[in-house]
């Protein structure tokens, strides 16, 4: 099968994964299709939950090359021909773009599979979106022999227009954490605040303390943002609630001030809280992702495959981003690489952001991303 042909199925697959989104652990859809396509080029799989392992070639080698399948709960509002039948649910994060890259790669691999130089480990991963992640499910598989020498992955970007290819050696993406948790205090009369004691008052000094964590407890040289971005309690203008629900995220480039302020929070909440008579109930912490780390030599063949390929226009070191992304999750087990893919038409250098209900990247870009990750993996095996 030739380039050209191989480029139009990937077309193809996206726009049936894009047509036929599901959210994460309920890929069951996604995951017969992908079955049937691997089952018509003659690739072995192996099934996990609405996960997927698939491995060609042979050798003592290996390498994984990983795309994640779910959507998200956003209502599709793009005016595409193939846009979600499924109504609140879409790919609006790329992950239909990134699946069919990666058949599309498997159908190029297939084709060299007795030159290949080792073994190729295709896994799509269910549940990126919802933490802790379908990189945990899987990881434990992935790890199984033949075990992987390193892990490559690639995530569309709408900042980058066609052709270009992102990446950043050491801390990329940031690590994502929750913060979930109830400040209980004793409901009272609005008029008699004096009979009770106020949660809200005391989720108030919560959150100038959780300012003062990113400001004052950490060098400012070192990326951070803690925010609160939910604050449930009361149901009437004259009485005191029982309870306050907090929720917000973590966002940091260093696993060891993400461990630091995760501390700090467990150490003073509940004091602050018994300033007011009220107690600090947490919940799931620490049930987030780590720093998504790429491996420096590793990173610097991704620049140089990329900057050899004929589909790609050029390589930019990006700046940290504070997105989350799983993938990390694999790097603090294998070395690896994980790169942006621009999605962006570079006659209008616009587009709507990931997680958008008008998020539509440009299809030119399939072809890029599977040429980068087959060149990558082949690199790697003649390395």
């Amino acid at each position: 099968m030739d380039r050209e042909k191989i480029y139009k199925e990937a077309v193809k697959f996206r726009r049936y994964f894009h047509q036929h989104p599901e959210v994460s652990m309920k890929e069951f859809r996604t995951q017969a299709y992908i079955v049937e396509i691997l089952k018509q080029y003659q690739i072995a799989y192996t099934t996990y939950e609405t996960g997927i392992i698939a491995i060609l070639g042979e050798g003592k080698r290996c390498v994984a090359l990983r795309a994640d399948m779910d959507a998200l709960w956003v209502q599709e509002d793009t005016g595409l021909s193939f846009s979600s039948e499924n109504p609140g649910v879409m790919h609006a994060c790329g992950h239909d773009m990134h699946m069919a890259m990666l058949l599309g790669a498997a159908l190029f691999l297939k084709a060299r599979e007795q030159n290949l130089g080792g073994v190729v480990k295709l896994v799509f991963q269910p549940s990126e979106e919802k933490r802790p992640g379908g990189a945990r499910l899987l990881l434990p598989y992935v790890m199984e022999a033949p075990k992987p020498e390193a892990i490559f992955g690639q995530h569309i970007f709408p900042g980058l227009p066609v052709g270009t290819i992102g990446i950043r050696s050491g801390a990329f993406f940031a690590s994502s954490d929750n913060i979930v948790f109830t400040v209980e205090g004793k409901g009272t009369h609005a008029a008699m605040p004096q009979m009770g004691s106020d949660p809200i008052l005391a989720v108030t000094a919560l959150i100038q303390f959780y300012q003062t964590i990113v400001t004052k407890f950490r060098n400012p040289l070192t990326p951070a943002v803690l925010s609160i971005t939910s604050v449930h309690g009361g149901t009437a203008n004259n009485v005191i609630p029982d309870r306050v629900e907090v929720k917000g995220t973590v966002r940091t480039h260093d696993n060891e001030l993400r461990r630091h302020i995760f501390e700090l929070i467990h150490e003073k909440s509940p004091a602050i809280c018994d300033l007011y008579g009220c107690c600090f109930v947490p919940d799931m912490f620490w049930n987030g992702l780590p720093v998504l780390v790429n491996d420096s030599v590793l990173t610097g063949q991704v620049k140089r495959v990329g900057e050899q390929l004929p589909v790609v226009d050029k390589v930019v070191e990006m700046d940290p981003l504070t997105l989350g992304e799983d993938f990390a999750i694999y790097l603090e087990e294998l070395p690896g690489a994980f790169w942006t893919l621009g999605v962006c038409a570079p006659e209008t250098g616009q587009m709507s952001p990931l997680h958008n209900p008008g998020m539509s990247p440009d299809e030119r870009a399939i072809p890029v991303g599977i040429e980068m990750l087959v060149a990558n993996c082949l690199e790697y095996f003649s390395s």
